[in-house]
């Protein structure tokens, strides 16, 4: 027991006085922070690694010694010497600041309960992906260079915005005419998955699936509408060299232009893949399929 008050004892007690290192390194220049003898080192060279967050890494005179021999340095009397990673408490200041550095400019925060526990020393960072229904923000501390110590907060987050909602059920894959289409305010929580603000945003884009009248239309959802459709009629163009051959085909899936589309031939009824160059014409080059 008496051994364990000792330890504890010199442990606070070199905590008292280390020297705070931010790196996950202890350089040279650390060392002549404490004592100047050490300024004739290479202020890089590295010393040693620090100690985790909470911990200490103390170096001793006959460490010390050793290593400024090796360096063909000489020292006198050198002592001890500890260096702790600093730690803070997070402020409210400081996470509000980083909440509102990726919150859109329309919303309201409020700060409900921060992390009491100690941290490494540096500005916190919250990606406004790790908000949680629930309210609770994850976020973290960069330090040591590439380490993050993770840090969290409760928050109530509300906002206006302008929402584009469907009126009338918007079948998949199908050009969405503007007349289906109305803009929306709407209050509340922030919502985590992008909603369209403009119908110019969403008219004549496709949605990937269907969706249904009274929905707001989610941005990921929206991909080009197509320029065919199945059981579109496409002629079709056989390219080899300067010679040219037509003949009507059908389509048997939806392509956008550029894309190459799946064909029928009605009148032996075998499938193919064409290039669509316009919502009524697709191209097959004989001679690129040649190489």
């Amino acid at each position: 027991m008496t051994k364990l008050l000792l330890f504890i004892t010199l442990s606070l007690t070199a905590s008292a006085n280390c020297i705070p290192a931010t790196g996950s390194r202890i350089q040279a220049s650390d060392l002549a922070q404490a004592d100047p003898q050490f300024k004739s080192l290479p202020s890089t060279l590295i010393a040693g690694f620090n100690a985790e967050p909470g911990a200490t890494r103390i170096f001793t005179a006959a460490e010390l010694q050793r290593l400024a021999k090796a360096n063909g340095v000489q020292i006198q009397n050198p002592t001890d010497l500890c260096f702790e990673i600093p730690l803070q408490h997070l402020s409210a200041e400081d996470v509000t600041t980083a909440m509102q550095r990726v919150l859109p400019h329309e919303a309201t925060l409020k700060i409900l309960q921060i992390q009491s526990a100690t941290v490494p020393a540096g500005k916190p960072e919250f990606p406004l992906n790790t908000l949680e229904p629930d309210g609770t923000w994850r976020g973290y501390i960069k330090y040591a260079e590439t380490k993050k110590a993770p840090v969290w907060a409760r928050v109530s987050v509300t906002a206006n915005y302008t929402v584009v909602t469907a009126t009338t059920e918007l079948p998949a894959d199908t050009a969405i005419p503007a007349a289906s289409l109305r803009l929306d305010q709407k209050t509340g929580p922030l919502q985590h998955e992008q909603a369209a603000a403009t119908i110019a945003e969403v008219a004549g884009r496709a949605p990937k699936r269907a969706i249904k009248a009274g929905t707001q239309i989610p941005v990921s959802l929206l991909t080009e509408a197509p320029a065919v459709h199945r059981g579109d009629s496409i002629r079709v163009e056989v390219r080899s060299g300067p010679a040219r051959v037509h003949f009507e085909a059908v389509a048997e899936t939806s392509a956008s232009l550029g894309s190459f589309v799946e064909l029928r031939n009605p009148a032996n009824g075998k499938t193919f893949k064409g290039r669509l160059e316009s919502p009524s014409m697709a191209t097959i080059d004989l001679g690129s399929l040649a190489k």
